[in-house]
């Protein structure tokens, strides 16, 4: 009986470590910042269960959004809130049905 309850956590971390989050491990970077506005690369971690994902920007005017079913992307024309160098952007991943699985806040410092 000991032995089955010390493989039983083994198992289920072993299982959870298997799935990957979508947009788990999002990375932003700034290629160029001008006259309060921006180009950003934003990456995340691949998940062979999303087909699509889209990147929108809250705090952009107007609010952009784009789509791709790649785990990078370039949003040009990222605006700031205003009197701040804070930028708010969001992704969404989709599954193979179009439903969405995940959905993530991404806060960018525009002036770094």
């Amino acid at each position: 009986m000991m032995k089955l309850l010390f493989l039983i956590p083994l198992f289920v971390f072993g299982v959870g470590m298997a799935y990957a989050e979508p947009l788990e491990n999002v990375q932003t970077s700034v290629l160029d910042y001008t006259d309060n506005t921006a180009t950003v690369k934003i990456t995340w971690n691949a998940d062979e269960n999303i087909s699509s994902y889209k990147i929108g920007c809250v705090s952009c005017f107007p609010n952009t959004v784009e789509s791709t079913s790649e785990n990078s992307i370039i949003i040009s024309n990222v605006t700031p809130f205003p009197n701040s160098s804070m930028a708010m952007l969001y992704g969404l991943a989709y599954d193979l049905e179009n439903n969405l699985v995940s959905a993530k806040q991404i806060f960018v410092n525009l002036g770094q």
